[in-house]
């Protein structure tokens, strides 16, 4: 009897410290800056799929695909959730912290686009112009030639690989 007494204790502090864990490890999932992490979404095989989101509006914040990810085309957003297709694959976030036009831009944000095999490519960012903040690629990333900014993208092209930010938070140098 008193082992079974033993045993049962030893139990349920086991399940006590597996709730506090799962706790834990669900504010772990949001990060130290208090927003969620960003969800993967992929189309395999080019087959459409839709992924839940925990929020209402998404993003797409870096793009994992060499298909292109084009929003309208090969992904969307509908509330709670973003469907995909076309081999488009990526990372989605919350609308709201990484500052889809209309909600205001996330400070420090850095968006990654990559012209993969030559090829060029565009990757959405939430700001109205860019700079290159860190040159990823042996290819060279020469402003107005491999890579520029629009009105909330970025393209790449002939190899430049890099993280862009906000170019507002660019100071002249005069």
């Amino acid at each position: 009897m008193h082992s079974a007494l033993r045993i049962a204790s030893a139990m349920a502090v086991a399940l006590m410290s597996a709730s506090f864990m799962a706790d834990d490890a669900e504010a772990q999932r949001y990060g130290g800056d208090g927003g969620p992490r960003p969800v993967y979404c992929a189309s395999n095989d080019t087959r459409g799929t839709r992924c839940q989101m925990p929020w209402r509006d998404s993003v797409l914040v870096q793009q994992l695909s060499k298909a292109p990810c084009v929003e309208g085309q090969t992904w969307g957003r509908d509330p709670y959730s973003v469907w995909i297709k076309g081999g488009c694959r990526g990372n989605f976030g919350d609308a709201r912290a990484y500052g889809r036009p209309g909600y205001g831009p996330g400070p420090g944000q850095e968006v990654y686009c990559a012209s993969n095999d030559n090829r060029g490519n565009r990757c959405q960012v939430p700001w109205r112009y860019s700079v290159l903040s860190r040159q990823m690629s042996d290819a060279g990333c020469i402003e107005g030639r491999t890579w520029g900014s629009d009105p909330y993208s970025v393209w790449v092209k002939g190899g430049c690989r890099g993280q862009f930010r906000d170019a507002r938070d660019v100071r002249p140098r005069w």
